[in-house]
């Protein structure tokens, strides 16, 4: 993991402001984590990290694709992702992860690295179905649903003539 130590920020030097940093992730990136959820792509990540007395907010702009191959003809493809996500690291006692963008650090914490939460953002926006673009148009014919309006039923029904014994035994019901 000696790579991931690109992303290390050093948090104990830096004043109670507004810092920026800029990262690129590729192929080398995704490759040091475990699993094959996110094989390739390129992304310029952007960071706006706001440091305060009680807690450090960092803002996280993604721009890039992943390298994809589609799910039915098997084509590669770019898919293209851009999107701003949010990370807090609270300060406390112990350490410890509260939630998957809040974490709870120690006054005495030398350095952050968002590696992890970077690669895991880029990993859930890997869609469960890998369809190319020239496809998806195919696709979308193949799901399109059908409204079926019933109230043009119902009125039809209530303009044929009700046998009169129903009508009867109605009234019997309307009465109690």
């Amino acid at each position: 993991m000696e790579k991931l130590k690109e992303f290390d920020i050093q948090i104990y030097k830096l004043s109670n402001k507004l810092h920026e940093y800029e990262f690129f992730v590729d192929n080398d990136f995704f490759s040091l984590f475990e699993g094959e959820i996110v094989e390739s792509g390129r992304f310029s990540i952007k960071i706006e990290l706001d440091k305060r007395e009680n807690l450090i907010e960092l803002n996280i702009n993604f721009e890039g694709y992943l390298n994809l191959v589609c799910d039915r003809s098997l084509k590669d493809f770019e898919k293209p992702i851009s999107l701003r996500k949010k990370l807090l690291y609270k300060y406390g006692e112990e350490e410890a992860e509260l939630e998957d963008d809040v974490f709870v650090i120690t006054k005495t914490t030398q350095s952050i690295n968002p590696a992890h939460f970077i690669y895991e953002t880029i990993a859930l926006e890997v869609p469960l179905k890998k369809i190319h673009p020239d496809e998806e148009l195919e696709d979308e014919e193949s799901n399109e649903y059908i409204y079926i309006d019933d109230s043009l039923d119902s009125e039809e029904e209530e303009n044929e003539e009700v046998d009169p014994r129903w009508e009867a035994l109605k009234n019997l019901k309307n009465k109690n």
